[in-house]
Parts: C-alpha cells; sequence; structure tokens
C-alpha cells in the first residue's frame, strides 16, 4: 500500500509538471509577444496645501525580449480627472540603467506643483479630490507600442503590476490649523456602554480637550468628567469642537482605553459658516496614535 500511494504521487508530479497552466507561465507568454513596464516601486502623496513638496515616485523596469534593447523610449502623459492629456515628457534609453535583474530601470519624480504646472493649470483650478493621472507608453524600435490600452488584469498585478497607468488623488492634508467646527459622531457596539476610557484627544495651540462616550461604569466617573460635553447615550453620540481663526496648530490624537474595538467615529468639518461640510476622518476599531486628516477647504 506504501508503495502504491508513492507511485501514485509521482504520476501526479509528472502530470502537474507536464502542464503548468498558471498565471505566471501566461505572463511569461506575453511578455515574449511583446513588452512591459514592470512598477518596482511606488511611494508618495499629493497634498493640495503642499503642492511643491509633496512628489510622487516612481520607479520602473523594462521587459521585452531582446532584454531591454527593443526599448525605443517611453513617454509620460498627464491629465487631471482624465481630461486633456497632455505629453509631459519623453524618457530616451540613456536615461536607464541596468538594473539588479539586468534590465533596463529608471526613477520617475514629479510633484504636484510640476504636474499641474506641466497641464497648464492655475491653484484656482484644480481641488481636492481631483485626480491626476501619469499615463506611461513605451515605443519599442519595430514600431509596437504599448500602453494601458492593451494590458491584461494578468499585467496589471502579481509579479510585474504593470498597468502603464497610476491615478494620483489630490488629497487635503492640513500642515496647520484649519479653522471650523468639528463633529465628533461617535458610536460603541455592540455592549452600547460607552467607552471605557478611550477617547480622541485634540490639541489646539497648546490646549489640550478630550472627546469620547461616558462609560456606564461607575469606576470610570472620575474620567467621564474630563470629556467635553456629549449628547447622546451610552450607544452613541455627538460632541463638538470650534477652531477660531487665528488658530495655528493642531492635533487629533486617538487615545485606547478598554476594548477600543468596540469604538467607531466619524469626524465631520463645516467652515465657521456652516458650509463646506465634509468628513475629515473615519474610524472603526482605531488604531492608537495621532490622526492625518483630510479637509478640503
Amino acid at each position: 500500500m506504501k508503495n502504491t500511494l508513492i507511485y501514485i504521487l509521482l504520476v501526479a508530479g509528472i502530470v502537474g509538471c507536464k502542464d503548468p497552466n498558471n498565471t505566471i507561465n501566461d505572463i511569461f507568454d506575453k511578455v515574449e509577444q511583446g513588452a512591459v513596464l514592470r512598477t518596482i516601486s511606488t511611494k508618495g502623496d499629493y497634498n493640495f496645501y503642499a503642492p511643491s513638496t509633496s512628489v510622487f515616485e516612481l520607479t520602473i523596469e523594462e521587459h521585452d525580449t531582446k532584454k531591454g534593447a527593443l526599448m525605443q523610449n517611453v513617454e509620460l502623459y498627464l491629465s487631471l480627472n482624465g481630461e486633456n492629456e497632455k505629453l509631459y515628457k519623453t524618457l530616451e534609453p540613456g536615461a536607464f540603467t541596468t538594473g539588479p535583474t539586468g534590465l533596463p530601470r529608471t526613477d520617475i519624480k514629479l510633484s504636484l506643483e510640476e504636474a499641474v504646472n506641466a497641464l497648464g493649470l492655475s491653484s484656482s483650478q484644480y481641488k481636492g479630490g481631483d485626480t491626476v493621472k501619469l499615463r506611461l507608453k513605451l515605443n519599442l524600435t519595430n514600431g509596437k507600442s504599448y500602453s494601458n490600452d492593451g494590458v491584461t488584469s494578468s499585467l496589471t498585478g502579481s509579479y510585474f503590476a504593470s498597468p502603464f497607468e497610476y491615478n494620483l488623488v489630490i488629497k487635503c492634508i492640513p500642515l496647520s490649523a484649519v479653522p471650523g467646527i468639528y463633529t465628533f459622531v461617535m458610536t460603541d457596539t455592540p455592549y452600547e456602554d460607552g467607552w471605557q476610557g478611550s477617547h480622541i484627544k485634540v490639541t489646539v495651540d497648546g490646549k489640550t480637550t478630550n472627546y469620547g462616550i461616558p462609560s456606564d461604569s461607575s469606576s470610570d466617573a472620575d474620567f467621564n468628567a474630563t470629556l467635553e460635553p456629549f449628547s447622546g447615550n451610552s450607544a452613541g453620540g455627538k460632541a463638538t469642537l470650534t477652531i477660531p481663526e487665528g488658530a495655528n496648530t493642531m492635533t487629533f490624537e486617538w487615545v485606547s482605553g478598554e476594548y477600543p474595538e468596540e469604538c467607531g467615529y466619524t469626524l465631520e468639518y463645516t467652515k465657521l459658516d456652516g458650509s463646506a461640510k465634509q468628513t475629515a476622518i473615519k474610524e472603526s476599531n482605531p488604531t492608537e496614535g495621532e490622526k492625518t486628516l483630510s479637509i478640503c477647504n
């Protein structure tokens, strides 16, 4: 019986090796027929409040059947929200160096300021929430070209990660205090017994206030007294913070008490006049530490 089992396993192994019908071999077949720009790494976000210092960094590696010898150039195109695309730059083979795999690699760095300037946009013509699209087009010396319109799902993920396009949402990450009305909409589930010490610690120009759902437990009475005015019950409710004009710095920090996994909150923002309502951050089972808000003012 033992020998029979070994024989069956050997046969199964041979059959498996004869028909390697899997994604990676499908990708290799496609590489033999064409070419790709493999994404090695990406880093960086676009911040509306810091156009010159928010930089998107991309490292790509060119694959073709001649190990890079077929590459004529790589064109970089830019558009805002997918409209009015413009050629930004053309990378010649000299812009690439030989990477650790023996194939051409290059680094691309593009700030938000450079992107919108290349598109001919002033600061009033783009806003937080808009998307800068960077599209790559690989041209070969044999006359063939490859871009995002000619790739399959197997090339946009897995090893090659070759989408030929990168969509960069312009975030609104405050660099200083943003005047406005901040409303904490808080919940406690499933036990609906308050946050039991967990809270949101806010510091504005050095003054600290705490926001949370008061706990039902009598042992938390002293801590409950440190929380800002709250309307609701132990299952959920609201509290409000107003940051005035002239404020310089602000930080929002989650501090965990008991059972933080039961906690959730949404921080809603409006200007001081009640306009421009938006969600600055939303979390459930929040992680400890300072929070990054998004406020498009």
